[in-house]
């Protein structure tokens, strides 16, 4: 298996992981100001997680792409980040 694939998925089950303990730390506090911080905290890691593993994936295909759908690839990568602010 290619290692970029294995450490794009290492990082996204420690993200599904963190955002499961979040939820379970929402209900282990059952105050509603508490679980607003904690979706806040995991909502700014969130993005970062997403340019992380889109990065990884761009990196190991710009030798097999080609450069203008490489370009569309981080447009759209650009895209989804400023249509969800």
């Amino acid at each position: 298996m290619d290692g970029k694939v294995i450490v794009m998925g290492l990082t996204r089950v420690f993200f599904g992981i963190l955002s499961l303990g979040g939820g379970l730390l929402m209900f282990y506090f059952n105050d509603l100001s508490q679980s607003v911080r904690i979706n806040g905290i995991l909502g700014s890691i969130g993005p970062f997680v997403f340019l992380s593993v889109s990065a990884i994936g761009l990196i190991g295909l710009s030798a097999q792409l080609d450069p203008r759908k490489l370009a569309m690839l981080l447009a759209g990568t650009t895209l989804i980040l400023l249509g969800t602010r």
